[in-house]
């Protein structure tokens, strides 16, 4: 079942990352006002249900159609959606093919370089994220998904990450180690979300990160906020990619406070 609270305002739909589900923003959820409507999903093939189908279709498409059929079903629309990291590419392009059901993005450390325009700044989105994800595909390929798990969470996070969590938190993360496989190529071709189509965004968009996180997180934030006609850039002092689960009370307040703030208020 999904992680509920209920409100009087926009529903907020929270999205997980890699290695997670809806069960990953359970503390922010909990940390969140009691009049906020905010519910959480999972995704397909991330959680502990067996698989319907064999992977080959795991990817954006797939998780945009996910959050889609969620939302017509389950909730008011339009809703706010807020996604994390691996979540942001299926969000926009929900919000890209289905304008009605979205009212804003909150997006938390996209990692997306198909709309990046700048030479110098793919480049180093590129070499970034390269140095990022191609070790966790060698770790995968030598030790298996469980120690690849770990491997992401080490290179987006520190060292020791998922064995520094509580015991909760950590079956959450190992639980979800079986796609670590569909996210290093085993699933869908990655679907390439264009400049022009982000221009075309006719809905808030705040594309959020932390002082302390990796350059290709970092550059992808600033270029969506950049692009995006209503876009805003949320620099969080003193935080990483991994925010949203070393410290859910604070990310629950930043969320609620992203969504107070209206363009003219004084910050």
């Amino acid at each position: 079942m999904p992680e509920e609270r209920t409100t009087d305002t926009h529903p907020i739909l929270f999205v997980h990352g890699a290695l997670g589900d809806a069960r990953t923003w359970g503390p922010v959820l909990d940390a969140l006002p009691f009049d906020v409507d905010a519910r959480a999903i999972t995704l397909s093939y991330f959680g502990t249900a067996a698989w319907t189908g064999d992977g080959s279709d795991f990817g954006g498409e797939r998780h945009a159609r996910d959050m889609e059929q969620f939302i017509d079903a389950t909730m008011d629309a339009p809703v706010v959606v807020v996604a994390w990291s691996y979540s942001c590419h299926p969000a926009l392009l929900l919000a890209m093919r289905r304008p009605d059901l979205v009212a804003a993005l909150i997006l938390y450390e996209p990692v997306i370089g198909s709309f990046i325009e700048d030479d110098d700044r793919r480049g180093r989105f590129g070499a970034d994220a390269a140095a990022c994800f191609g070790p966790v595909a060698e770790v995968l390929a030598e030790q298996g998904e469980e120690a690849a798990a770990h491997r992401l969470f080490d290179n987006v996070g520190h060292p020791g990450f998922i064995a520094d969590l509580p015991e909760d938190r950590r079956r959450i993360a190992l639980s979800n180690a079986r796609t670590v496989p569909l996210l290093m190529g085993k699933g869908a071709p990655p679907i390439r979300i264009a400049a022009d189509e982000i221009r075309a965004l006719d809905l808030p968009v705040i594309a959020a990160m932390g002082t302390e996180t990796r350059p290709a997180f970092a550059i992808s934030a600033r270029a969506l906020a950049d692009i995006a006609p209503r876009g805003r850039l949320e620099v969080v002092e003193g935080a990483g990619h991994l925010l949203p689960e070393s410290d859910p009370v604070r990310f629950a307040a930043l969320v609620s406070e992203w969504l107070a703030y209206q363009p003219g208020d004084a910050r």
